[in-house]
């Protein structure tokens, strides 16, 4: 997470007038305290996931403007003029909007910055009132944060960062929290047999909602892409979606993914079929495989829908 801590609140004064060389002063450092705090790791996990979710929306749509510029290519020798120029007019509108969702995301207080105060509000809320109750206890008339760094020298026996930290764990000494492993996954982009089923983009969109699907159990994580493209690139920059089933061990083990997820994607005679495999390195190498298939006309969403119910009860059982 990043280090924005409302760093403001944590530089408390306790009178409205003083003296530094008489009146008792303290400090700490907020960044600290804030990675000390046992309940870190699930306000990290809270953004994680969040981030993830903004990452799958401007995959999807960038895929979507991509798909519209194929359609257009494919079909401009075809189209009227005016065709084409609404067909362009839609590529722009969709670029647009995808412009404004990443502004709207990572932009000057966007949504990520927003969330993250957001889900770190009561942690920050907890330490000022530990640093209140402490300055009101034991007569402190300012507590600084030092973690900005402009305080370059200070009295040994000031620093308040190591009680702040007692009080606001205290929860946690209670009743200790059981701490859950994360499952780590990884869905490779599924193989696009047909020119149809490259076309459409089947094989991005259909891994790209099964990853969505599966960050939404409990306590699954996707494997960053960037760990699998490393991984690639070392065994001889193979491509992702043309992995034989032993190339994908390989993968799936160097990156450490306990799930991972692949297979193939055809568009034929108006039947979406698709050929999935999966393997579960908890319970052993075994491939196990299903076939799914809807009608074209149906939302892609569906099918994703009905792999997720099948790799829910399966996983579960396993």
């Amino acid at each position: 997470m990043r280090k924005t801590y409302l760093l403001s609140i944590l530089i408390i004064f306790f009178c409205a007038s003083f003296s530094l060389s008489a009146d008792k002063i303290g400090y700490i450092d907020s960044e600290k305290v804030i990675e000390g705090y046992k309940g870190i790791s699930i306000l990290k996990e809270q953004y994680k996931k969040l981030l993830n979710e903004w990452e799958i929306e401007a995959r999807e749509k960038k895929i979507e403007i991509n798909k519209l510029k194929a359609e257009l290519d494919d079909q401009e020798l075809m189209l009227s003029i005016e065709a084409k120029r609404k067909k362009k007019q839609e590529i722009e509108e969709k670029e647009k909007e995808y412009e404004q969702f990443l502004k709207g995301i990572w932009g000057e207080n966007g949504k990520s910055t927003t969330k993250h105060e957001e889900i770190l509000k009561p942690v920050i809320e907890e330490i000022s009132n530990v640093l209140e109750k402490i300055g009101d206890d034991e007569g402190y008339v300012i507590i600084f944060d030092i973690s900005k760094g402009n305080i370059v020298y200070v009295k040994t026996g000031l620093d308040l960062t190591e009680r702040v930290l007692f009080e606001i764990n205290k929860e946690f000494t209670v009743v200790a929290p059981e701490i859950t492993k994360e499952t780590e996954f990884y869905v490779f982009l599924f193989y696009e047999i047909s020119t149809e089923a490259k076309s459409k983009s089947l094989g991005r969109q259909i891994s790209s909602l099964l990853k969505a699907g599966l960050n939404k159990l409990s306590n699954f994580e996707s494997v960053e892409s960037g760990r699998v493209s490393e991984a690639l690139m070392s065994y001889g920059n193979l491509k992702e979606d043309e992995l034989d089933d032993n190339q994908v061990r390989l993968i799936a083990r160097r990156v450490n993914a306990e799930i991972v997820v692949f297979g193939k994607i055809d568009l034929s005679s108006g039947t979406i079929m698709l050929d999935l495999r999966w393997i579960n390195f908890d319970v052993g190498n075994e491939i196990m495989t299903e076939s799914f298939s809807i009608d074209e006309r149906r939302d892609l969403e569906e099918l994703a829908q009905e792999v997720m119910t099948y790799l829910g009860r399966e996983i579960k059982e396993k």
